[in-house]
């Protein structure tokens, strides 16, 4: 992050390119996995705003998956705590302080993108297993990985919706608001 630059980037909904600029801060609360135990961290988020069409945009980090509350870290964790057959499903839900039909969702969704990551192909050739610790054994496995997934598909990996662009915040000019 201190390296990004928001006045080189190109705005994702109009496409203007270097018209983003630095707008505002707010801060998100993520839940991580820290010594054993669920931890709830407070950070920071950086928002731009296009000169061009006027909307803002968080820009979040690799780990940090738009719309949950939990680390990709965290959910990687518990399916890696999963697939690689640590623990059962029951213990998992317990340790990690989560509910089953959140691991099923987490479960089902890495399943789909894992399909759009590797293929239908070799997602069928590849088990779950094997997945989960290509992608844990990389030295850096978010960088790249996440922007490659990012590209391909317009959503972060683990996200489980697109942000259909209705949703996207317009800010009125200074002129135009309220007191």
């Amino acid at each position: 992050m201190a390296s990004f630059q928001p006045e080189m980037e190109s705005c994702p909904y109009c496409d203007a390119r270097a018209s983003c600029h630095i707008f505002a801060y707010y801060r998100r609360y993520l839940i991580d996995f820290v010594t054993g135990h669920p931890v709830v961290v407070q950070i920071r988020i950086l928002r731009v705003i296009c000169a061009s069409c006027g909307s803002t945009h968080a820009i979040l980090f690799d780990p940090i998956i738009p719309y949950e509350q939990h680390s990709l870290f965290f959910i990687l964790r518990v399916l890696a705590t999963y697939l690689l057959r640590i623990s059962t499903v029951e213990k998992i839900c317990k340790t990690f302080e989560i509910s089953t039909s959140t691991f099923q969702r987490w479960k089902k969704l890495y399943e789909q993108h894992r399909r759009e990551w590797q293929g239908t192909l070799k997602s069928m050739e590849i088990s779950l297993r094997d997945s989960i610790l290509e992608l844990i054994r990389k030295e850096d496995p978010f960088s790249d990985f996440a922007i490659r997934f990012f590209e391909k598909t317009k959503i972060s990996f683990l996200q489980s919706h697109k942000n259909p662009s209705p949703y996207q915040r317009r800010i009125r000019s200074p002129e135009t608001d309220f007191p």
